[in-house]
This record gives structure tokens, sequence and C-alpha cells, in this order.
């Protein structure tokens, strides 16, 4: 395939500074840009007809016309564009440009059944003039969400403006300019005029794009170099809010872990305007555009797996129906793949290698399967590259309380809540009920491809989420607020520490809307996760679960469950109590040992729901789906109750059998106070409050990991509540001393063994090193 000029992309440039000595533009300059973004929106220069992938998406293309058209109104005194988006609701305001840049494109497109054509022309420019005389105008003012006016709109607009450059009268495209100045006059700036904010994160990108394409139609340079520099501020480090933090997390809106939907459209959106600017007198020059491209191995690589975006950070994006995990991961690795065009050669190869390993593990979607032509073209640039197999490892994500462990063939991902980061977001009509999503819900992501994305959402108990310790107290919808106002009001000891892939995941519980409290960890290992919970208490009246397992079995799904050699809840609609139940057996999922016998719950059923049930905009079509769950009922306002268990990803059921009867982990403690566990020459701990454990004194909370090699030791320390200037550790080996040690570690050796002090302050909750002998 030959060079793609829609897939070129260079370095970036200074965003808050003008280009060095750049050459003066002319208008031969935003001709050549206005014709590259035509370029990068048809896939113009990259279409080759007698390709199957190609001819599939005309096909696709060409459909999509032939709907928005039998919807077109052409009546007389017409009162919108469209005859299904009344121009009262602000929604349709934008739906009807993103349905005239979709049919702006298919005029624009060689090989579309409609490229060129007269009619198809004449009816786009007649909505154009009356979405401009109804509705989007200079001095009309917003109504609604600001999102529809300000990016919603502005940005098709923008973008069919430059594909019909030549056909739209000069006059007409003045006017439609000044609409989009009057709803965006400076994209720092987001939100109608009584309540201006400055704009962060996605929203600022998509604000720049449409002032940007803007700026292509009108030539005006001192609106796209306003623009451009506006994208700097997007890929900064930062401390609080929206953006990029050094340890991989995205938030937008403030509290949310957003990666998977406004993370990947900030990646999506710089991308295009990094290639869209390339080589031109206004190129982006920033010299700190390393960070956005560190950002794909620590913000984004980390939180796909096999072409999955996982689900703890795509927000409210789990409720809508027309957008899964694979739609999410399809844009992400899009972005990734056009980002690889303009980095250094090696990187770009471990990135392409990424994504092409998604692609050939990826059973439940395809990525081709309605893609567009440009989409089209970066799939096929990867033949020939090698699939990589997803990585081992852990990522603790801090500053957005979510983390995720990788072993050959799966990951679990930990999603928590602090006062730093909601328990969930609702809004917009959307995720009206995901409230427990950020109570310790865990993620098993291995070989069902289709876990989450097969109607996981609308069909699964919403109280009995997998991982999660829940007060069943009924809660409203949108309970605790909207736009991430649902957070915890005191617990700030969430997070952990990491040391060589290993990590000790703790979460102090302050459930949603509700008294209960909880203790609960994660020590992640090698083959299986130990799950511990201590302090359960409650006082609202209901019971108190914690649920071990609750697994989607797809429409007709009969994963056989084995307790302790004996089958299991066989039928829908079984329940069972096992009073001493020492392990238990998944069928294609994996195995479950309680290393103390422990009273555990089965149950296999089918529920039905719609995904308006959970999303006021979505289908009211009703899906079924059975579900294994497996839970722990810790009864009615309990009072310091705990639980232990082991997950073993993919086990067999002879091997689950061989871990309960000889079992490595030991458990140190399962307390408020501290929970710990020892196995393989490793120990990890998280210490709630100071107290002692074996050899181990905490005199402050923290987080600690020790792997010992001999008579070497490594340790990892951390901070999760994030507000300590210190924290101290009395380890208790006699004859320690220091190897290696982080800056921030100071040490002090007794007769007893060493005390350890770390400074914390200002470190966001990672992880500080040191290695010893003894």
């Amino acid at each position: 395939m030959r060079r793609r000029t829609f897939l070129a992309l260079t370095t970036a440039t200074a965003a808050a500074a003008t280009v060095a000595s750049p050459a003066a533009a002319a208008p031969t300059d935003f001709a050549a840009l206005r014709a590259r973004w035509a370029a990068a929106l048809t896939g113009s220069d990259v279409i080759e007809p007698a390709d199957p992938a190609y001819q599939a998406a005309l096909t696709r293309l060409d459909a999509a016309v032939v709907s928005s058209l039998t919807k077109l109104d052409r009546s007389a005194g017409r009162k919108a564009a469209f005859t299904d988006q009344p121009l009262s609701a602000d929604a349709s305001v934008a739906n009807s440009y993103v349905r005239l840049e979709q049919l702006a494109t298919a005029w624009a497109t060689p090989g579309s059944a409609n490229y060129r054509s007269a009619a198809l022309l004449a009816d786009v420019l007649a909505a154009l003039e009356s979405l401009n005389t109804l509705i989007y105008r200079a001095g009309v003012a917003e109504f609604g969400n600001w999102w529809s006016w300000e990016i919603g709109a502005t940005r098709p607009l923008a973008s069919t403006m430059v594909l019909l450059y030549d056909e739209i009268p000069a006059e007409a495209r003045a006017r439609y300019c000044a609409a989009i100045d009057h709803f965006v006059p400076d994209p720092y700036w987001m939100f109608p005029p009584a309540r201006k904010a400055l704009s962060t994160g996605a929203n600022r990108v998509d604000l720049c794009q449409a002032i940007i394409v803007r700026a292509l139609v009108t030539d005006d340079e001192a609106k796209l170099v306003h623009a451009r520099d506006g994208l700097s501020d997007t890929w900064q480090y930062v401390t609080a809010g929206d953006g990029f933090y050094r340890d991989g997390s995205f938030v937008q809106h403030t509290w949310v872990a957003y990666t998977g939907t406004y993370g990947h459209v900030l990646l999506n959106g710089i991308g295009k305007l990094l290639a869209l600017l390339a080589g031109s007198p206004w190129e982006v020059t920033d010299p700190k555009r390393q960070i956005l491209f560190d950002s794909v191995a620590a913000t984004y690589l980390p939180v796909v797996h096999d072409l999955r975006m996982m689900d703890f950070v795509r927000g409210r994006a789990v409720s809508r129906w027309n957008a899964t995990d694979h739609d999410d991961g399809y844009t992400a690795a899009e972005a990734i793949l056009r980002l690889a065009n303009g980095v250094d050669p090696a990187l770009a190869a471990h990135w392409r290698s990424a994504v092409a390993g998604w692609l050939a593990r990826a059973t439940f979607g395809n990525m081709l399967s309605g893609a567009t032509i440009p989409r089209v073209a970066l799939v096929k640039s990867l033949s020939g590259v090698s699939p990589a197999a997803e990585p081992p490892g852990h990522t603790l994500f801090a500053s957005m309380d979510r983390a995720v462990h990788r072993r050959r063939g799966w990951a679990y991902a930990i999603s928590m809540a602090s006062t730093r980061i909601a328990h969930y977001e609702a809004g917009n009509g959307e995720n009206n009920c995901g409230f427990h999503t950020g109570s310790g819900m865990t993620y098993l992501y291995d070989g069902d491809n289709g876990q989450y994305a097969d109607a996981f959402w609308p069909t699964v108990d919403r109280y009995r989420l997998p991982g999660i310790t829940v007060d069943t107290l009924p809660l409203p919808a949108k309970a605790g607020g909207e736009w991430g106002a649902a957070r915890p009001l005191s617990a700030t000891w969430v997070g952990g520490s990491t040391l060589g892939g290993y990590a000790a995941i703790g979460q102090d519980l302050e459930a949603p809307s509700s008294p209960m409290r909880a203790r609960k960890s994660w020590f992640c290992l090698d083959e299986y996760v130990v799950a511990l919970g201590a302090g359960i208490t409650g006082t609202s009246g209901h019971a108190v679960e914690t649920v071990v397992e609750n697994r989607n079995l797809h429409a007709d799904g009969v994963s056989g469950l084995v307790v302790d050699g004996a089958a299991v809840v066989p039928a829908l609609g079984d329940t069972a109590a096992l009073p001493r139940a020492r392990w238990a057996h998944l069928e294609g999922v994996g195995g479950y040992v309680f290393p103390h016998a422990t009273a555990v719950r089965a149950k296999r059923e089918e529920r039905t729901g719609s995904w308006r049930d959970i999303n006021t905009g979505g289908t009211t079509t009703p899906v079924t789906r059975r579900y294994l769950t497996l839970w722990l009922d810790h009864g009615v306002d309990p009072v310091d109750a705990s639980y232990s268990y082991l997950l073993a990803p993919g086990a067999s059921l002879a091997r689950t059998q061989q871990i309960a009867r000889s079992c490595s982990v030991r458990i140190l403690s399962n307390s408020s106070d501290a929970q710990a566990v020892s196995a393989s020459g490793l120990t990890l701990a998280n210490f709630w409050a100071p107290t002692r454990v074996g050899s181990l004194i905490a005199e402050t909370p923290l987080s600690v990991i020790i792997r010992r090699r001999g008579s070497d030791h490594e340790i990892a320390l951390s901070d999760p509540t994030q507000r300590a200037d210190t924290i101290r550790l009395r380890l208790l080996l006699p004859g320690a001393r220091v190897l290696t040690a982080s800056d921030t570690v100071t040490t002090r050796r007794t007769n007893a063994g060493l005390d350890i002090t770390v400074s914390t302050g200002g470190t966001a909750g990672t992880s500080h090193n040191l290695r010893i002998r003894a």
C-alpha cells in the first residue's frame, strides 16, 4: 500500500508559543489544509475500489445516505432539516449537522454512488440554509446541553463547509462561520455566557478542532493559531481535575475515570489535528508533545484487553446500547495507529504490534464492521505486522482509583472510589443506576471476548456486581447526584503499592448513599488474586453482601458449577446455600478458593432488562441473559464482618482442587486495622491504622510489599491516602542494611531491624522503593 497523506503525522509543536520563524502564510496554505482535511474525512487518497473492505465501506456510506434522505424535510415552510429531529431539542441541532456532514462526505467521496451528485448537493445546501435560518445562527441563546451547541454542531458544520467549500456561496459560508463564532467565541472556554468555564481535556480538543477547521473556511490565521495553541494544555500533566496524570490516569469531569471515552476522544482528536497541521506554517511544535506519546503506553494500552476498552474507564458509556467496550476499543486503536505515523519507528512498531495483537484475538466484534474508509486504511496498514501478546504486569492508576492486574490469558480490573474519584457518573439520562460500580467492582477479562459487550449492563443485577461489598438498601436512580457528585465524603485510603508486577490494592469502602463501611483488599499474585474484607458494618436495616462472582453466561450458556466436588445449581432458577464451602469451579472461567470454610450462596438465573432501564436514550427491546452468581451474605446490619477468598482465573477443576488442598497463600491479618498475606517469598500488607503484623510495625497508614530473594529484600511502600507528608514502617529484621533506596526514603538501623521513613507529600499514592540485605 502506498504512503497515505491522511495518515501522515510528524512531530508536534509548542502550543503555548508560536512557531519559530514560520513561513508566511498564503491562501494556498489554507487551500492545502482544506484539501487535507477533506481527504482525512473521505479517505479519497486511499480508496482502492477493487478491495472488498473499501467496497463494503462505500456501501455502508451510501446506505446511510439513503436512510438520511428518507428523513430529509423538503416541505415548504419546514421547521427542521430532518423530520425526526425537531429543533426544540438541543440534541437534534447537533444530530442534524452530523447527518449533513455524512451527506457531504458521501458527495465528496470517489466511488460513492452519491459522488458529486447535483441532487444531493442541492439537498445539503438547502438544509444548511434552513438550520441557519431556523436555529443555528448568531444571536440565538443556547438551551439544553451546552455540548450540543458548542461541540456537537460546530465540528460537523465546520467539516461540511470544508467538504463543500467551492459549492457554498461565500456569503453563506460567512453566516455559518458567524454562527460558530457566536457559540464558540474562544475555544479556551465552554458553556453559555452566564456560566463560562475554562475548557479542559477532551472538551478543549473538540472545541479547538471546531475552530481550527472553521478558520480554514475564511483563511483566518489568528483563529487558527489561537486554537492550535490551545491544544498544548491538554497534554500537560495535571495533579487535580481533568487531564493526564503522571501515573497514567485520565480524568474528565473532575471526578471521573474516563480514559475509555473522553480519553480516546482526546487522543483521536489531537492525532487528527497534528496530522492536519504537519508541515504547514502552523505546525504544532510543543516540545512537551512527548507526554502525549508517552500516554499511549502509560494510559491507553493498560486499559485495553484484546480490543476491549475496559468498562471501568468508560463512565456513562457503559449504558449506551450502541457503544460497546469493543467500539471504544476500535476508536482507541484507530487513534494509536494514526499517532504511530509520527513517532520513532521503534515506538511505532511497538504500538502497531500491540494493536495487531488486539485484532487477532478479538472474537466478539470486527473492527472493519461498520468502519469508515479512513479506518479501513489504518487497519490495512497492519498488514505484515506481527501481533503482540497481552503483556503481564500490574498497573495502579492511583489518581483515578483503578487497578489492572495482567497475567497470561487474563486481566483483572478493580474499580474503586474515594474523596478524589466518584462512585460513578450519571448524566444526560445515562448510567442512572451505576451507583455500585465503584464499590470494588472487579472485571475478569479472559477468552470470553463478549462478557461485557453482550448486554451485560442492562441485564446484570446491579446490586450483585462482581467483587463488590454492597448494602442491599434500594437506591433511586441517580443516587448521590449527577456528573460525578456521588463521591465518598471521607474515604481517602484507596490505592495501594506495586512491586515487580505484584500489587497490594485496598479500598476503604464508604458505600454510596448508605451508612455501610468496609475495608477491602486485593493481593494480586501470579496465578490468582487474594480478596480480603474486614470491618464490614451496616446500619441501614438491610442485608449486606459480598459478591464473589456474577458471570454473564450469554443467551444460552450452561457452564457447570462444582463446589467441593459436587455439581451445584445445574438448572436455571436453581439456588443453593452452601454452609461450609472450601472451593468452587465455574467451567470456562476459573476457580474460587475459600481459605476458611465459608457460607456461600449460589444462583443460576435468567435476567431480562432493556437498555432503556439504564439509559433514557436506550432501546426498549427486552434482552435476556443467563448469569451464575456466587455471593457471601453478611446478614442484616452486620458488625465487623469479614471474608476471604482466592480467584484463580482460567484454573481447571483439578488445579482448583489442588490450590484448595495446598494453597501457598497464608493470611497474616484480616482486620479493620490491617490486611496482609504472604506467598512464595512475598509479603503484601495494607495497614489501615498503626498496628503490627508479624515483623512489620506500621506507625502510620500505608501499603507495603516485600519480596525476599535469598538474603535480599525488595520493598515498596506507598501512602494510599495521598494526604500524609511521611509514612513510617518498622521492619523487625536484625542486621538489615540498605543497598539502594529512592531519594524519598530514609532509614535508621536499630538492634531490632530497620526504621523506614518515606517522604510521600505530593507523590500521589505512588510506590517508593528500597532494597535491603539481612
